[in-house]
């Protein structure tokens, strides 16, 4: 089950704030592609018709944005560890 709305804005909020103060890095458009092919597309907890994660909720895609995209944040990880 996807974490609630008050949920995501915390993640999302504590995201955004983790990789501003880190000068906000960002990954390249292969990394992203291939943390999204490798690990989120084929995992359990990745909900393809919102393109989310079920464990915390982000949005995990192929944008470059990082302000859309988890992936693109060069400071963020997998809440469970695949990456």
């Amino acid at each position: 089950m996807s974490p609630s709305f008050p949920q995501k804005a915390v993640h999302y909020t504590r995201a955004l704030a983790r990789w501003i103060k880190a000068g906000r890095p960002v990954r390249s458009e292969a990394e992203i592609l291939h943390l999204l092919n490798d690990f989120c597309l084929p995992c359990e907890s990745y909900d393809p018709q919102s393109s989310t994660c079920l464990h915390c909720g982000c949005h995990v895609s192929t944008s470059t944005s990082a302000t859309v995209n988890k992936l693109a944040m060069g400071t963020e990880r997998c809440p469970v560890g695949k990456w």
